[in-house]
């Protein structure tokens, strides 16, 4: 057949679906032409992106949802359908991922612990789910969100195994972070503009949550800091670090804290005290100058900045919330913690008296003994679904086996993060820290986040911890680099 007869048949179908596509849209039928064309630019950025496609989209992804945060989250290709982008990149890169792996005619993971426990949890926690669907509809299905995000690790694995690929995604992540420090600020000094003017169809394009804000910018401030590691010239990088660990502070999230705690713990497990020894120094200067200006001012220091950081830091550790906090930010924290004490105890023992093996189910209403207990006099509405601990979430809609799974997957995070350490405390090269220790730290930062907050119950945290997960998960160390054959432990931030 001549090429010219091969362009004839390929022109037709596709104009006469050209044509339909005009006439839904005349009718207000939206959805299918929107596909159509999502489609067309998914091959259109697959030929012409020097970056994989599959790498592309999670890229955009973490950016989208740290800039843009829970207003990003909640953008739609069709206003009739919840097309959001967590699911509308899942479907396109799963998508992707299915037909590559089809081709190769091989499995879309690996055949290692830390992905056959991801695929045991997954299996259990989904066991479930066509009953509660049935019970509970669409409910059910928001809930089971925190497991299907979870597929975003497999996209990763596969497409950061190239060092273009992992350095766009750290790329993305070290320009969003830095653009967040301003972009909360202005969102705090003018919250008006960007919920009701700076909108997409009624809705934020960008609004932030103090929690996800706080814990983005503990991952930028280590991912930063890595920056200086990998080449000592990038001095600035250090000042920025500095600046989103600050920011963090100011935000009074006390989640986004544990979270910093967290990352620099394993930084110091490979050896690299540098940026504890920072952040140290830095917070010893602050507090410093603040009760120098606070001598100066005649003022007592329990009226300072300084007095509301120390009492957040030391409730930490109340967990009964019997602690008295007058700090201005620090009021309420006492409180915060008996309501986090009563919520997660009523949740545990609701669930060990109706099924402690497997759970509430999902779509399951984990609030309502919660308020009996802890709002008996009062008749506001409450919408929170979640006791703000993804442990205690797993616990109530799995029960004891998906929790053991999940507690598995933690495990065989552990140990691969551990060996990515110990690679890194036994190598100068700063490139292959930043690469093999980086997106570890950063994961294990969101998930110490997500144990006191809804971090990976909702795509705004989860999206971003699973990609960064994948990520970690797909770096190998370079033939002769060191590290043994669990030294691949992570990735996403190539040189």
């Amino acid at each position: 057949m001549s090429r010219s007869a091969k362009e004839i048949l390929f022109a037709l179908p596709v104009s006469g679906f050209a044509v339909c596509c005009g006439i839904w849209i005349a009718q207000g039928e939206t959805l299918l032409p929107a596909a159509a064309g999502g489609a067309l630019l998914c091959v259109i950025v697959a030929r012409v992106s020097p970056i994989g496609f599959n790498a592309l989209v999670p890229g955009l992804l973490v950016a989208g949802y740290i800039i843009g945060n829970r207003g990003f989250a909640q953008l739609t290709v069709s206003g009739s359908l919840p097309l959001f982008p967590a699911e509308t990149g899942m479907a396109a890169t799963l998508s992707v991922l299915v037909w590559t792996c089809a081709r190769e005619r091989r499995l879309p993971l690996r055949r290692d612990g830390l992905n056959l426990a991801l695929l045991l949890w997954m299996a259990l926690s989904t066991v479930r789910l066509p009953f509660d669907a049935r019970t509970h509809g669409v409910m059910a299905l928001r809930d089971f969100a925190m497991v299907y995000y979870a597929l975003f690790f497999f996209v990763a694995q596969q497409a950061m195994q190239e060092p273009a690929h992992r350095r766009w995604l750290r790329r993305c992540l070290l320009g969003s972070t830095l653009a967040l420090l301003p972009l909360y600020g202005a969102f705090l000094l003018r919250r008006d503009f960007f919920l009701e003017t700076l909108t997409v169809r009624g809705l934020p394009l960008v609004w932030f949550k103090g929690d996800l804000a706080g814990t983005f910018m503990s991952l930028g401030a280590l991912s930063w800091f890595l920056e200086y590691e990998r080449d000592r010239r990038r001095w600035w990088a250090v000042p920025a670090a500095l600046a989103l660990a600050a920011g963090m502070v100011a935000t009074e999230n006390r989640a986004a804290m544990l979270a910093l705690a967290a990352g620099t713990a394993w930084l110091a497990a490979a050896g690299r005290w540098r940026f504890a020894g920072w952040l140290a120094a830095s917070g010893a200067a602050a507090a410093l100058a603040i009760l120098l200006w606070a001598q100066a001012a005649n003022r007592p220091w329990t009226r300072t900045p300084l007095h509301g950081v120390y009492q957040r830091v030391v409730s930490v550790a109340d967990w009964q919330g019997r602690g008295s906090y007058t700090a201005e930010g620090a009021e309420s924290k006492g409180d915060n913690n008996r309501f986090r004490a009563v919520w997660w105890t009523t949740v545990v023992n609701e669930t060990l008296a109706g099924d402690p093996w497997t759970g509430l189910g999902y779509g399951h209403d984990l609030a309502e003994n919660f308020l009996r207990a802890y709002y008996a006099d009062t008749n506001e509405e409450f919408t929170t679904r979640s006791p703000h601990n993804l442990l205690i979430s797993i616990f109530a809609r799995t029960g004891a086996a998906g929790l053991a799974a999940f507690l598995l997957v933690a495990a065989c995070m552990a140990r691969r993060t551990w060996s990515a350490a110990r690679s890194g405390a036994g190598t100068r090269d700063g490139a292959a820290l930043a690469d093999g220790l980086g997106p570890w730290c950063c994961a294990w930062a969101i998930l110490a986040s997500a144990c006191f907050g809804v971090v990976l119950e909702g795509p705004m945290g989860a999206v971003v911890f699973w990609i960064l997960l994948g990520t970690a998960a797909a770096w190998r160390p370079e033939p002769g680099a060191g590290g043994g054959e669990g030294g691949g432990g992570a990735s996403g931030l190539s040189h």
